[in-house]
């Protein structure tokens, strides 16, 4: 049984009527917005299980059922789900409302969130398509600007489906008194829809646009009178020849200079199938011929096979898909992160040894070459600190935390790279007596090797090319870790940096081997032999200090990519290792000879390095 009270029903008044369905144990009752918001409409329901007996008011040895009443408006609103089959031939101002003896209460609504346009605007592509049914760029940039003339011919309407050829697009205006996200919806056919409704964008549709409240205001502020999207399929590619993601770009234009949004501007694409490829959203400002995509501006977040681009402004937007790069194996990917993660660990063990013995230990002064060496140790230590660190990270998700740990690893090994290359020109300069010249020159020093590091990742930072990135394996399955996704910045900064590394210090390496051996042939000539471990101790001491096993990370190629990645990750693990012997057995004859190597012969080649003299505290 069903008992309503209506508390501010009039006879006669039209909108006081609903209609109750009866199913089994559970109501229906359909009532208008209206009723729903206006008439506090009461509905009774004894078989629900929130009943309690109460003392009856006349007969005091009797009692009666009391029940909460089900208030309408209380489930009936902008949040309800529509559904079509229910709603069939009714009004949009209809509520459906379900009360059932067990269960929650819910309230469908028939207004359909997905809004089709109030008109169609056909408008002549003119030489936008080329005869082989390529988009030109250039031409699309200018469609975009154009959109505010489209307006005047939507008379009275507030929304207008676009078709320009192949281009499909749709056209609404602002309404000041009502500002608010906007969401568009994309069909197969690239026909467009405003959606009201979350639940229904992604039932209905693969692809939307949000418009975000924020540029919506920004917009308005700027006399901004209309916002649209305009999707074009076979744009014109880039000179770098990218792929595009479904082939299409979409540009939004909102009739005002529109960026640095906090409540960024969200591209999302669901049901993708990237087969292997590295996504990454960019956009493009329309100048030029050809599009000069850049990620500057947009995040790209992946989950579940849906891609989200979130921008800070308004321009083209593309998801460009990277070649398939060489799959590696999962196997191989677990082994590489043990042996990763193994070596790292051992390498932090020895560097943190050398680091107490120099602060705690030593008894002696620094000589400029064991200042050098400990600045290279604490930048190593804190690469592999955040090497070790990385991964954890990028699982929490937290996209500020994945752009510092990025950030310090990336200043981290920038540093160490710096640092190689200051040990290498320190013994350059030692070997010709050059340094002993240069006024501060330990200061200067420190500023190459910290400053210079920390100013990259600054403008890089500014630039947020830091964020969370994806490993893909054969499997399926993806390592993710926080990084640069930029491959630009990842070849002209890293490889292009440690290349320039790399050359001084292979040159500087080949100058002090040939400097070891030409000692060595004079002391053989004197009747005098160091055993052949004592030099090849020193050779690989060189060859650790001088960061030359990295070239096995960054100039890998071809089928040579994994074998490389094991030989380097295996290295990496004897790292700290060596420089721990090379520190150790320097800093001891730094600690008792008082004598420079390059001035005496007698002394052992493996101490050629530190040649500046030192003394006791």
């Amino acid at each position: 049984m069903l008992y309503v009270s209506l508390e501010k029903c009039h006879p006669g008044f039209s909108n006081c009527t609903f209609e109750v369905r009866k199913d089994y144990n559970s109501y229906f009752i359909t009532l208008s917005e209206v009723a729903v918001n206006i008439q506090k409409l009461n509905f009774w329901f004894p078989l629900r299980n929130n009943i309690t007996c109460i003392p009856s008011q006349f007969y005091k040895n009797t009692t009666g059922d009391q029940t909460t009443p089900v208030k309408p408006e209380t489930f009936c609103g902008k949040n309800s789900t529509y559904d079509a089959d229910a709603c069939r031939n009714k009004t949009p101002d209809i509520f459906i409302l379900k009360i059932a003896a067990e269960g929650p209460i819910s309230c469908l609504k028939c207004d359909n969130p997905v809004k089709k346009p109030d008109i169609n605007l056909c408008v002549p592509s003119g030489q936008l398509e080329s005869s082989s049914g390529v988009i030109s760029a250039d031409l699309a940039s200018e469609a975009m600007k154009n959109l505010s003339s489209l307006t005047e011919l939507m008379g009275n309407a507030s929304t207008a489906a676009i078709s320009m050829g192949k281009v499909k697009g749709f056209l609404s205006r602002l309404h000041k008194e009502d500002p608010k996200d906007i969401y568009f919806g994309f069909s197969p056919d690239k026909d467009m829809s405003i959606v009201e409704d979350k639940y229904a964008l992604k039932k209905y549709f693969n692809r939307s646009v949000r418009v975000s409240k924020e540029a919506y205001d920004m917009a308005l502020n700027k006399s901004g009178t209309f916002v649209g999207v305009l999707v074009f399929p076979s744009m014109s590619q880039d000179e770098k020849k990218s792929v595009v993601l479904n082939g299409e770009v979409v540009g939004i234009e909102i009739g005002a200079h529109i960026a640095n949004l906090t409540d960024t501007i969200d591209i999302e694409y669901r049901n993708v199938d990237k087969v292997g490829f590295n996504v990454f959203c960019n956009s493009w400002n329309g100048k030029g011929k050809l599009p000069n995509w850049t990620t500057d501006g947009c995040q790209t977040l992946e989950s579940n096979n849906r891609i989200t681009c979130q921008c800070t402004h308004l321009s083209f937007f593309a998801i460009l898909m990277s070649p398939p790069p060489q799959n590696i194996s999962a196997s191989d990917m677990a082994s590489l992160t043990y042996i990763s993660y193994i070596g790292c660990g051992l390498s932090m063990f020895f560097l943190g040894m050398a680091l107490f013995m120099q602060f705690v230990i030593s008894k002696t002064k620094s000589s400029q070459a064991t200042k050098i060496l400990v600045n290279l140790f604490l930048a190593m230590l804190f690469l592999n600190l955040t090497f070790l660190a990385n991964e954890a990270i990028a699982a929490m998700g937290s996209y500020v935390a994945c752009v510092i740990i990025a950030a310090v690893m990336h200043y981290s090994m920038l540093s160490t790279f710096t640092w190689f290359l200051i040990e290498a020109v320190h013994l350059f300069l030692q070997l010709k007596k050059l340094n002993a010249n240069i006024k501060h020159y330990m200061l200067k020093v420190y500023v190459v090797g910290w400053v210079l590091p920390a100013l990259v990742v600054i403008v890089l930072l500014g630039l947020q090319k830091y964020t969370l990135m994806s490993i893909k394996t054969d499997d399926g399955k993806s390592v993710k870790m926080c990084w640069i996704t930029d491959i630009y910045i990842h070849y002209g900064v890293n490889i292009g940096y440690y290349a320039w590394v790399f050359v001084w210090t292979l040159t500087i390496f080949i100058i002090v081997v040939r400097q070891i051996l030409f000692l060595r042939k004079a002391k053989v000539g004197k009747g005098q032999n160091d055993p052949a471990s004592k030099n090849t101790l020193t050779i690989l001491g060189l060859l650790f200090l001088l960061g030359l096993t990295w070239g096995f990370a960054f100039f890998s190629y071809g089928p040579m990519v994994i074998p490389s990645y094991y030989i380097f990750s295996i290295l990496n693990s004897f790292q700290g290792f060596f420089l721990f012997l090379y520190y150790y057995n320097t800093n001891k004859i730094v600690g008792d000879d008082r004598n420079s190597v390059l001035t005496k012969q007698s002394t052992s080649t493996s101490n050629f390095y530190d040649v500046t003299p030192v003394h006791k505290k």
